[in-house]
């Protein structure tokens, strides 16, 4: 009877971890599925998993994850909501299911769920990274809170770790430069609108350019950039102590950042100090927090002297222009010819991503709406039909019908800028502005409808149309938004003659003139450089 008593719970065991191993191995077929695109697959594996063990966490987690990717929100968070009831309070089902919320518009308990998750690995830096992305967002996050929570980040898991010092004999103040651009966006990407002056019009005899690509992958845009360049490295696969070394063998005098916290960043490997300079520039345009990180360039339209520079760690150098130097593609098309008469109702379009359009936006552009008889609004960047309803409930709360809004899903470039082409004013998002989306639009002769903020990011269209000799078309609250972009739309003379010359004052501004904007930038990195070189005398 024992015998059999125990042959009994050994067989039991056996077909326990024979039932374990199959939803493991079906979790890991399907997590296989997923990387490869095959969402169908994916989800069928996931589905047959909760099938067998209905209450697993990790499949109930990837599911959500799968439908947070088709932006099906609420699915998702219920997703995540069952993973958290099946596991307890783990870290990954809390952020994840905060990225859900945020998706909904629900800033204010994404948020609560963030934070719980960084309460619960605090060790753990993507957390904190979703909290500092949505806190950017979030219009009613000051600029003081903003900083106090990058530095929170920065003091938490970033300054920790030591700093080193540089050869004396490093410190001429007038010799050739060795400048190095870090970045994961050397690549089709709008980042690169702006990367491309930085190599193709810098003065040759007095810096030498090495550009550090941080994400795997290349295209077309990639080897121009790497055939500009004086050295090009891929680290992609580098760890960021093998990353730093490089760095350091390479003798870098100024190593400008263009990351920050983005997609592909190396902050961790920065804050060891590779450059006895460093800059943040360009991809994130709020402060990074890093004590490593010693300036930021701006301009005086994006980051106004005063109040803006107590809200960086990095201290601000302004280019006496702009910060921005836009290079249009050969292949992006002409403006559309527009007849003055053409009375064909007005078309408003958003074309930043939707991450940008909060709620409270798309209430004010149905106000909009309202007020601009027969007029629609066309939405880029809306991949589901949930998003798609989102989008239409958004604008309908102002009473406007469903058929005056158009969406599509992200376009091809050529397709993208021809819908463009196509609207008659761009609306801006905020406290997100458009940064490439905006030159875009007005290279492509239709006016964008900003808001200024009080940081950069908030302030990118103020640069870029103050650029243009456009600040009327600046506004300083939601009712001025309104009324500009109405005030525009209802003059049918005055814009029709606007687009007609957009591309000429976008040839004539700061904003094209390549030469004129290196000559800025590279006398700033020599101020920086020749400040570094000061300092290292005044210690000797």
């Amino acid at each position: 009877m024992l015998k059999g008593l125990l042959a009994s719970v050994i067989g039991g065991r056996s077909r326990r971890d024979a039932d374990r191993a199959s939803v493991r191995s079906l979790l890991e077929e399907g997590a296989q599925h997923a990387r490869a695109e095959r969402m169908i697959d994916a989800e069928r594996c996931f589905l047959e998993t909760l099938r067998r063990e209905p209450a697993n966490p990790d499949a109930l987690n990837l599911l959500g994850l799968l439908a947070h990717r088709r932006t099906h929100y609420d699915a998702a968070a219920a997703y995540f909501r069952d993973a958290l009831e099946s596991a307890g309070d783990v870290a990954e089902f809390r952020a994840n299911l905060g990225m859900a919320l945020e998706g909904l518009g629900r800033l204010g308990e994404a948020e609560q769920a963030y934070r719980r998750a960084i309460a619960l690995a605090p060790d753990e830096p993507r957390y904190r990274l979703m909290l500092l992305f949505l806190l950017g967002q979030d219009g009613a996050t000051s600029p003081e809170q903003l900083l106090a929570e990058h530095r929170r980040f920065a003091e938490a898991l970033v300054d920790r770790v030591p700093q080193v010092s540089f050869p004396a004999d490093r410190f001429d103040p007038e010799r050739r430069l060795r400048v190095a651009y870090v970045s994961g966006d050397f690549r089709a990407h709008a980042i690169a609108f702006f990367i491309e002056p930085l190599l193709a019009a810098r003065d040759r005899a007095a810096f030498e350019i090495f550009c550090y690509h941080t994400l795997r992958g290349a295209d077309e845009r990639t080897a121009e950039f790497r055939a500009l360049a004086d050295h090009w490295h891929d680290v992609s696969s580098l760890d960021d102590g093998a990353f730093a070394a490089l760095v350091r063998a390479h003798e870098i005098d100024i190593l400008v950042d263009l990351a920050g916290l983005t997609t592909g960043n190396r902050l961790f490997a920065l804050a060891r100090r590779l450059a006895p300079v460093q800059v943040s520039y360009l991809g994130y345009l709020a402060t990074t927090g890093a004590k490593a990180i010693d300036y930021r360039i701006t301009d005086a339209l994006a980051d106004p002297p005063g109040a803006a520079d107590a809200w960086y760690v990095e201290k601000l150098v302004r280019l006496p222009r702009s910060f921005w130097c836009f290079a249009p593609l050969a292949r992006m098309p002409a403006p559309l010819e527009r007849e003055p008469a053409d009375a064909s109702p007005i078309v408003f379009g958003s074309f930043n991503r939707l991450t940008k359009v909060r709620p409270e936006l798309l209430r004010l552009w149905g106000r909009l709406l309202a007020q601009v008889s027969g007029s629609e609004l066309w939405v880029l960047d809306v991949p589901s039909d949930d998003a798609h309803a989102r989008v239409v409930a958004g604008i309908a709360a102002a009473g406007v019908a469903a058929n005056r809004v158009k969406t599509w899903n992200r376009l091809p470039p050529d397709a993208y800028w021809d819908r463009i082409r196509r609207a008659d004013i761009a609306l801006d998002t905020f406290p997100y502005n458009g940064g490439a989306t905006t030159c875009e639009c007005l290279w492509l002769g239709v006016p964008v409808v900003t808001k200024a903020g009080a940081m950069g990011f908030a302030r990118s269209a103020t640069s870029i149309l103050g650029n243009v000799g456009l600040t009327e078309l600046v506004a300083q609250s939601d009712e001025d938004y309104l009324a500009i972009a109405a005030a525009l739309a209802t003059d049918r003379p005055r814009l029709r003659a606007l687009q007609r010359g957009l591309r000429d004052r976008m040839r004539a501004s700061p904003l094209l003139d390549a030469p004129a904007f290196m000559r800025d930038l590279e006398e700033a990195y020599r101020e920086l450089w020749r400040r570094a070189c000061a300092d290292q005398r005044a210690r000797e």
